[in-house]
């Protein structure tokens, strides 16, 4: 019996020990309403170096933290198959610019036949001369004649037909060395889509490939960045119409845990980001860290409102309807509230600041 009473004695004290222990008085306190956030510092004006052929990553003339400039060289991909057009290019259009020389054969041949036909044109034209005058004899017949002057006049058409067809020759020679420069450039054009250069000013981010790796067309070999260091931050659903631009927002830096630096809402993008399933919000800071590096991970406070000295009890002691129970009676008391935190809830009207208040029960 003795320890039984004992027993319940100790019991006792500790529900008492329990009372006192749950039971709080609101307290005055600086509380900050805030939109919490999470995301990456990423260089602004970012772009992607990406091979416009295929082949094999023979040179890479530049790596993470590299400083470029616009038009500066930083891959060279080989490709065989890309070569040897260009040689059969530049062999095609040699081949074409001989053929049309003066010395070419098919020129020279032409030129020959009409060299000829112009000396056979000098002696008809002075046969036919000859005949005329002797006609004016009686000394050849007339038929005689005219046959002289049809040669003659046949000789006059066919040098005629021959300068036509080394007119024509030369044209169409020319045409083919034009077709066959026209390729060779086209070639030298393909040949430099194997050499990747800088589309602007910026910084190397991340490199890729290293040589030796095959490279499709398309793909990414670097990342580039040019401009300012920004926050860009996933906001959750619930959140997004409560950020607006240019609110103060509050970063820490996964690299710099003790310091936290100030920053503006810069820009809100407004479609919903499926791969992160959040709004895609960018600060700017106007409190610059020492050393900030693309990719670096932080978590963001987006300041709502701010109130100082103001009533406010632990959030594990609000039920559900904006209420709290009395110790006194525990009766349950409706109240008004103003900011919520994970830790904090503000009371703007239904206590005193007097009233001890216990947690709900469950």
């Amino acid at each position: 019996m003795r320890n039984i009473i004992l027993s319940t004695g100790i019991l006792f004290l500790l529900i008492t020990s329990c009372n006192k222990k749950t039971g709080i008085q609101p307290q005055h306190k600086d509380i900050v309403d805030a939109v919490f956030a999470s995301g990456k510092a990423v260089t602004v004006n970012q772009y992607k170096v990406t091979a416009f052929s295929e082949g094999y990553l023979t040179t890479s003339l530049v790596s993470e933290g590299d400083s470029v400039k616009l038009g500066q060289r930083l891959f060279s991909i080989q490709n065989n198959v890309q070569q040897t057009q260009e040689v059969n290019a530049l062999d095609n259009l040699k081949y074409a610019q001989t053929k049309m020389a003066d010395n070419a054969p098919q020129i020279q041949s032409l030129q020959e036949q009409i060299n000829q036909a112009g000396i056979k044109k000098q002696t008809d034209s002075i046969n036919l001369n000859r005949y005329q005058n002797l006609i004016k004899t009686n000394a050849v017949s007339k038929a005689d004649c005219d046959n002289v002057a049809l040669t003659y006049k046949n000789d006059l058409s066919s040098i005629k037909v021959l300068e036509k067809s080394l007119a024509d020759l030369k044209q169409t020679l020319a045409l083919n060395a034009t077709n066959a420069k026209a390729q060779y450039q086209i070639q030298q054009q393909n040949n430099g889509y194997y050499t990747v250069l800088s589309a602007a000013n910026g910084l190397i981010l991340n490199v890729y490939k290293k040589n030796g790796d095959y490279v499709k067309k398309g793909e990414t070999i670097a990342d580039m960045g040019n401009g300012i260091v920004i926050a860009r931050l996933q906001v959750a659903e619930d959140d997004i119409n409560r950020i607006q631009p240019n609110q103060l927002v509050l970063l820490s830096l996964n690299t710099d845990k003790d310091h936290v630096y100030k920053a503006t809402v810069s820009k809100i993008y407004p479609s919903f980001d499926a791969s992160s399933q959040s709004f895609i919000v960018e600060a700017t800071f106007t409190e610059h860290p020492k050393v900030l590096k693309d990719g670096t991970q932080l978590q963001a406070n987006f300041i709502i409102e701010e109130k100082k000295n103001v009533l406010v009890i632990p959030a594990t002691y609000l039920a559900d309807g904006d209420s709290v129970t009395l110790q006194e009676g525990h009766k349950k008391l409706g109240i008004k509230t103003g900011i919520k935190t994970l830790d904090w809830v503000e009371v703007t009207d239904g206590l005193s600041g007097n009233e001890t208040i216990e947690l709900p029960k469950k």
